[in-house]
């Protein structure tokens, strides 16, 4: 993604209109108003009045779930007198998309609220960290919240206040410590944060940290340079690379292995890598598999989706991708086997399936049908 196309989209000087919506509670969805397609979760402190400018923090998710990073900032932004904004339309995938979700989201909050544009900050979610990030670079934003995910490129000059968060299972943990480190010795004031847990938001907590940091109330803290985060990091990418080069029988070899240090009940580095390392081949496969799907190369699309639930095979999504992918190059046996799978592991939108066209081959299937009435029960 260009980090000129990005930092590009400026704000739009259109004053705002007295509107009432909703204090003090997460607002799943508001349409703007020139663009019924474009809609973005919302939250207003419950002080809030258009009497003087606030300052806002816009929340780019990669799977475009606006609410879910409005509702961890929400009760941080209530204290701290922040608007929380989510688009419900940015997602990982194509630039274009992301550009206008962006574009309809600065606008239509300028259009309503009272907004402190000396005060605009971005967080941001895996690729909706990357976004955001790149979004700084107009000049325009003063802060970003990166989440499981940093700078595609790590800039020269950082202009804005950094805030960056990891799980210690997540997979990009390793990337954003390194970064924290680099932008340590370049001196670049940031904050950088760890918690329990694997690829995703903060938690609720670490929003109030993370707006503290941005209002001057907490001083800078790097990632503290550590031998033992080093050699987990290094063991890390000699694991993905022996995953990458390893044959079918070797990969599942190799992810057994991680799943039973995985499945440790006690916290130790081994736990961590390889959770790191079973999320990095599911996200992977799963990113991969979409991208091939859109390309049509259905049977290339089905093999890293075997990749994915061979990672996760708990994960439903993932057994219903291969099912649609397998359908899709002629497997039906094994398409109806991963159907079948994602049933039992909780997959319950009947809906979506009926009306999956790639699936059309399997229903007259006694197997499909059955999958079928299983779910509507």
């Amino acid at each position: 993604m260009s980090r000129t196309s990005i930092a590009g989209l400026l704000f739009v000087a259109c004053g705002f209109a007295a509107e009432e919506l909703p204090r003090g509670q997460v607002v799943d969805r508001v349409t703007a108003r020139e663009n019924d397609r474009q809609s973005y979760a919302l939250y207003l402190p419950s002080n809030y009045t258009p009497d003087r400018t606030w300052p806002i923090l816009y929340c780019l998710d990669p799977g475009a779930r606006g609410r879910v990073p409005v509702e961890r900032f929400a009760a941080a932004a209530e204290k701290a007198g922040f608007i929380v904004a989510g688009s419900n339309n940015s997602r990982n995938g194509p630039l274009a998309p992301v550009q206008e979700a962006i574009r309809w989201l600065v606008t239509d909050t300028h259009a309503r609220l009272a907004i402190d544009d000396s005060r605009v900050y971005t967080a941001g979610f895996s690729g909706g960290a990357r976004v955001a990030l790149q979004w700084a670079h107009n000049g325009s934003i003063a802060g970003v919240v990166a989440c499981s995910a940093g700078f595609s490129e790590m800039p020269k000059e950082i202009p804005f206040k950094v805030f960056a968060t990891a799980g210690f299972d997540d997979f990009n943990h390793d990337e954003l410590y390194r970064q924290s480190r680099e932008m340590a010795k370049r001196g670049v004031p940031h904050r950088f944060t760890e918690f329990e847990g694997g690829h995703d938001w903060l938690p609720a907590p670490l929003a109030t940290e993370a707006l503290d940091y941005f209002m001057g109330r907490l001083a800078p803290q790097a990632a503290e340079a550590s031998k033992e985060l080093d050699k987990q990091a290094a063991k890390y990418d000699r694991l993905q690379q022996e995953i990458a080069n390893a044959n079918s029988p070797e990969r599942a070899a190799i992810l057994h292995g991680l799943q039973k240090d995985a499945a440790k009940p006690a916290d130790s580095a081994d736990r961590r890598v390889a959770r790191r390392a079973i999320g990095g081949v599911f996200v992977s496969a799963m990113e991969s598999s979409r991208d091939l799907m859109a390309k049509h190369d259905y049977a290339a699309a089905a093999r890293v989706c075997e990749d994915a639930v061979m990672a996760r095979p708990e994960n439903a999504g993932a057994w219903y991708s291969l099912a649609i992918a397998q359908a899709a190059s002629g497997n039906k046996r094994r398409s109806l086997e991963a159907l079948e799978k994602a049933a039992s592991n909780g997959f319950r939108d009947v809906a979506r399936m009926e009306q999956e066209p790639l699936l059309a081959p399997l229903r007259d299937n006694a197997r499909y049908k059955a999958v079928v009435d299983t779910l509507r029960k």
